[in-house]
């Protein structure tokens, strides 16, 4: 009796031990040993092209501790000589699998949004910042909308000019101004 629930704990902690994700159709499924190697965000171009967004956030792992799960005949893949890397995706919903790129061959970086749960690394380095586009979020702060659930807004900066004492526009508001705490 021991003996198998020390197998079923044994088991159970060796299934943990991976992070699973799929695609938007579910016909590609991968899972990833955990942790992953490290995490980042790239704003390249050429992710920026295939995700349909600022920026990608990918994992990294060695190869050999990612595996197919399920799908394997459905994975198309693009052969980029610019970048010289190759990006495999589903080939029914379009959803971006991996990148391999020539010059780390053993290495796979796999996008974090398509996983399960957590990766084990948080990212925080920034690959290619050079390219950030000017309307990409960076991380300013956000409040939420009212009327809105769920959607929140990031507030223009306030472009206040300075106001004098007598300003006709605002008859009610008095604004003390510096030279009213000037002694003379």
């Amino acid at each position: 009796m021991k003996l198998e629930s020390l197998n079923k704990r044994a088991t159970s902690n060796l299934l943990s031990r991976q992070v699973s994700g799929r695609c938007l159709c579910g016909a590609v499924e991968l899972e990833i040993d955990f942790p992953a190697f490290w995490a980042w965000h790239d704003h390249s171009a050429a992710s920026r092209r295939a995700h349909g967004a600022a920026y990608a956030t990918y994992i990294g792992c060695w190869r050999k501790h990612a595996r197919v799960a399920k799908g394997r005949r459905s994975i198309a893949r693009f052969e980029d000589a610019k970048t010289e890397s190759t990006r495999s995706f589903c080939s029914r919903c379009g959803t971006p699998r991996a990148v391999r790129a020539q010059a780390l061959a053993a290495h796979g970086q796999y996008p974090a949004g398509t996983l399960h749960g957590r990766i084990g690394r948080e990212p925080r380095y920034h690959v290619a910042i050079e390219q950030l586009q000017d309307w990409a979020y960076i991380g300013n702060r956000l409040v939420p909308v009212k009327g809105y659930p769920g959607v929140v807004w990031e507030r223009p900066k306030s472009r206040r000019r300075p106001r004098e004492i007598d300003d006709p526009e605002f008859p009610d508001r008095r604004v003390p101004s510096a030279r009213a705490y000037i002694v003379w």
